[in-house]
């Protein structure tokens, strides 16, 4: 089941530490700087979710006052994209408050407080994050985020490691990645980011398939024990007819006798049942019932 838009409108639904961290994310992941001359002509940034591009729109207004934001759409069904670009001193404005373009820094400096992470994963997030969990009777506990740069996405990892967040980090071609397959660890994200909703219908959800999961084992354990026993059993009341056409039970005491009795009239009960039954121990029915399969057996059963 794809999660991903309905976490993103939890993100967009809810304010935001750090505004400048989220815009700075959402830029990092959807954003491009093209150059003229020598210069950066503008900047701009698509999505296929016209709320994100929008709510990006609203933050930014709230630093940069009165910015012509030029909007639009291009393409269609799956492949349509909504878009902003943006230019002059609004631009300057921008990636100043972004820390991108002629003003990026070496190290990601919205990450090294708590608030500043939470709000620029939140923003990794809704610029181009999947979310997904299990259907009914399907395997899919799945999250990612994606970033350009890998040596930033280590220290991304890093900086959640240390609140509690064990995401993997891979590098691909055009961008890499933090990812988890882990439902705990998706949970914590959840949590993590402030989207309490969603994190709710996760916890519920893995927990329900751990309790159905465990129930399964549980059904699969006792039907297996309760075949073993109905085989074992079904060996026994052969045994036992094969040595009594045979007169081969008239040299047992009488003990072994009763309990042999026994099997026969409850051929598929278990050896708890006969020693209750019969007011002996458990063990001593298993080894009469062993002994009748062993003697049957040299008879030439």
């Amino acid at each position: 089941m794809d999660r991903t838009r309905e976490l993103i409108e939890e993100i967009l639904a809810s304010g935001e530490g750090d505004v400048n961290a989220y815009l700075s994310a959402v830029l990092r992941v959807r954003g491009e700087l093209p150059v003229r001359g020598g210069k950066i002509e503008c900047v701009q940034a698509d999505s296929a979710f016209g709320e994100v591009i929008f709510d990006f729109i609203n933050k930014a207004r709230g630093i940069i006052k009165d910015a012509p934001f030029e909007t639009g759409r291009t393409g269609s069904g799956e492949a349509q994209r909504f878009f902003f670009r943006l230019e002059g001193k609004g631009m300057d404005e921008l990636l100043r408050a972004a820390r991108l373009g002629a003003y990026a820094e070496e190290t990601n400096p919205f990450i090294q407080s708590a608030a500043g992470l939470c709000s620029f994963v939140r923003g990794l997030f809704a610029g181009g994050g999947t979310y997904t969990l299990p259907g009914e009777g399907e395997r899919g506990y799945y999250m990612e985020l994606r970033i350009p740069d890998f040596e930033e996405t280590e220290d991304i990892r890093k900086k959640l490691e240390e609140s509690g967040v064990k995401f993997e980090s891979a590098q691909r071609r055009a961008d890499s990645l933090l990812y988890t397959r882990k439902s705990e660890e998706i949970c914590n994200m959840l949590a993590f980011m402030q989207a309490g909703g969603c994190a709710v219908e996760a916890y519920e959800l893995l927990v329900s398939r751990t309790e159905a999961g465990r129930a399964n084992r549980q059904a699969n354990y006792l039907t297996s024990n309760i075949d073993k026993v109905m085989v074992k059993a079904a060996r026994q009341v052969e045994a036992i007819e094969f040595l009594i056409a045979r007169g081969e039970d008239e040299e047992e005491d009488g003990e072994t006798k009763a309990i042999w009795r026994a099997r026969l009239k409850h051929k598929t009960e278990s050896a708890a049942y006969l020693a209750k039954l019969l007011g002996v121990s458990k063990s001593k029915v298993i080894r009469r019932l062993e002994k009748a399969i062993e003697k049957a057996t040299q008879k030439g059963m």
